[in-house]
């Protein structure tokens, strides 16, 4: 039973050289789809069974496919749609961690996020990016 269990991964490591693989866009495909069988159990739709089936498919045919440069390009344009959300939950997600020791604010001019220790009293700060110089208590 070893042997075989040996063999066949082997197999398989051999079926996917020159393949794609996984990537973000794949693995976002393949959480989706889960949702939507989820979604599937609680509310009954024949609908959503289809949906999430084409996007297990999609996402199965992406891991699969041997068109490298294709399927970076999809990945490319969906880290580049995903980034400035995923940058406003990271940052989201800062201000709660740091909540007790930094105070955050906007530029005036820019509008890039700032961010000055808590108590520390009136401070001068200078925005990296434009240069603009603002006062601010912490």
């Amino acid at each position: 039973m070893r042997n075989f269990l040996d063999r066949l991964g082997y197999k398989l490591s051999e079926l996917m050289y020159g393949r794609y693989g996984v990537d973000a866009f794949t693995s976002f495909l393949v959480v989706v789809a889960l949702a939507v069988m989820f979604v599937e159990i609680l509310v009954p739709s024949g609908f959503l069974s289809l949906a999430s089936l084409a996007l297990l498919v999609y996402a199965f045919w992406r891991t699969c496919s041997k068109n490298a440069s294709g399927r970076a390009a999809e990945n490319r344009r969906y880290e580049e749609l995903v980034r400035k959300p995923k940058a406003q939950v990271n940052l989201m997600y800062k201000r709660w961690k740091n909540r007790k020791t930094t105070v955050y604010f906007k530029c005036k001019g820019c509008g890039q996020v700032l961010s000055v220790p808590k108590g520390k009293g009136t401070l001068r700060v200078v925005c990296p990016k434009c240069r603009t110089e603002v006062r601010k208590k912490s």
